[in-house]
């Protein structure tokens, strides 16, 4: 699914988590424990100012088929970074 960076702001997140001041592992750490909380069909959203987790966490959500990757917004010098568990 490819949403654009409004689509993605526009929806309503049912677990947020705040990886802002957080590095790598440690904001991918954070999102699969978002993941981990969240009920199948729930969307987690992790905001973060790292932009390496805008890589990471994708390729970990894929890797480890624990979701669908919506895609990323920016949004005042954050990422959104959105994924919906399968």
């Amino acid at each position: 699914m490819s949403l654009s960076e409004k689509e993605l702001l526009a929806l309503k997140p049912d677990h947020i988590v705040d990886a802002v001041g957080e590095v790598c592992p440690h904001t991918l750490n954070l999102a699969l424990d978002g993941l981990k909380k969240a009920k199948s069909g729930e969307i987690v959203v992790e905001v973060t100012d790292h932009s390496i987790a805008t890589k990471t966490i994708p390729a970990a959500v894929k890797m480890n088929k624990i979701g669908e990757f919506l895609g990323v917004a920016k949004k005042g010098g954050e990422y959104h970074i959105f994924v919906k568990k399968a």
